[in-house]
């Protein structure tokens, strides 16, 4: 599949929202534009993974098909999980039926959930009736039926730019993507830290892909990270992917629009907590993240685990949520045990609680309370 660019400028008769990586959870991205207050003069791109992870895919497809259709100034962009599940169902090569039911029996056991998935569910078929014979005549029945859905996803561009901006998955080598159209689409979808390749642009690249988390180097934070040296911008907020994951959307008010003037929103559907009391800061021993997270259990609790990092030695506590296996190996997610300095009456948002205390959120920064939370501010 080659490159293929979108040009926008000059379309736009307002705002551009940009977000990315909406992962099957539709009622993230209703909820962000009803925050932002979004109308038919603003403009909206999605920077790719608008399926898959989260549990509703299907609806979050078409949840945007009928944004689009009700506002000209929608656009979207492949992501590496949108191209690549759409380039194994569309894949009529020899051993397609194999590699099909391979993809789906993986998405069912590591993530639980999926846009062909919740396709089989909606034709009232199960997965473990499926074979390898059986394959081809079920997805001809998902052709036929969801054939304007999966072309939507299909036939999305690569790149769209805006003026002084560039939207495109994981990354490109150089601002001037003309350049690139002669070469594999997906190597820009799948660039991993793609802001630590240290490139340096004239216009400003907008990204998602990588969790905008994985950028901070001492702290939990979903929020996006903005390199104005280098004119990059991560907006990737974990949704679907990590606990305390965010929707995340910047505003950007015109096409030659400095990035300085650039504001930015997130959502999620976390309960809403109040600190009763403060609380001051506490650096904490560990932040565990992508790739160093394997781990060996030292003690536990009913709810809490005492582990010990593989890679570091370190010793830490955490909630025992936090922890999943993938065969012999314990792993545990995202993580941090600091303690955040927070004010009494301070607005929260609640990712868990144990009787070691909140594990919370605070303005997209996650860590600990210990004190008591209340549901409203008194």
């Amino acid at each position: 599949m080659k490159t293929t660019i979108c040009d926008i400028t000059g379309k736009c008769p307002g705002r551009l929202i940009a977000v990315s990586d909406i992962h099957g959870h539709g009622h993230y991205l209703k909820g962000l534009l009803e925050q932002l207050c979004f109308s038919e003069q603003d403009a909206l791109v999605i920077v790719g993974d608008l399926i898959e992870k989260g549990g509703n895919s299907l609806e979050t497809i078409r949840y945007v098909m009928r944004l689009k259709e009700s506002n000209p100034h929608v656009f979207l962009t492949a992501g590496n999980v949108d191209c690549s599940r759409m380039g194994n169902f569309f894949d009529k090569s020899e051993g397609n039926s194999r590699r099909f039911l391979e993809e789906l029996r993986w998405t069912e056991r590591v993530w639980g959930c999926g846009l062909f998935l919740e396709i089989l569910a909606e034709l009232g078929i199960k997965t473990e009736e499926l074979d390898e014979s059986s394959v081809a005549a079920v997805k001809e029945a998902i052709s036929e039926k969801y054939r304007r859905e999966l072309e939507f996803i299909w036939n999305l561009p690569t790149i769209i730019t805006y003026g002084d901006y560039i939207f495109v998955h994981a990354g490109v080598p150089t601002d001037q993507v003309e350049t690139l159209l002669e070469e594999d689409a997906f190597h820009f979808m799948k660039i991993d830290a793609f802001l630590e390749q240290k490139n340096v642009f004239e216009r400003c690249v907008v990204v998602g892909h990588w969790p905008a988390s994985l950028y901070y180097r001492d702290a939990g934070c979903m929020n996006p990270v903005f390199d104005y040296e280098r004119h990059t911008i991560a907006i990737d907020g974990g949704c679907a992917l990590k606990k305390g994951g965010q929707l995340n959307a910047i505003v950007i008010p015109e096409q030659h629009a400095a990035m300085r003037r650039i504001t930015w929103s997130s959502y999620d559907d976390y309960p809403a907590v109040y600190a009763k009391t403060a609380q001051e800061a506490n650096k904490g021993t560990v932040y565990i993240k992508y790739p160093n997270m394997e781990v060996e259990l030292v003690s536990e609790t009913e709810d809490t685990a005492e582990l010990r990092q593989k890679s570091s030695g370190i010793l830490f506590h955490v909630p025992k949520r936090y922890l999943y296996r993938r065969g012999e190996k314990l792993y545990c997610e995202d993580y941090t045990d600091e303690e955040l300095k927070i004010q009494a009456g301070e607005a929260l948002k609640l990712i868990g609680q144990t009787s070691a205390g909140a594990f919370v959120k605070q303005d997209g920064k996650l860590g600990w309370y210990r004190g008591e939370l209340c549901r409203r501010n008194s």
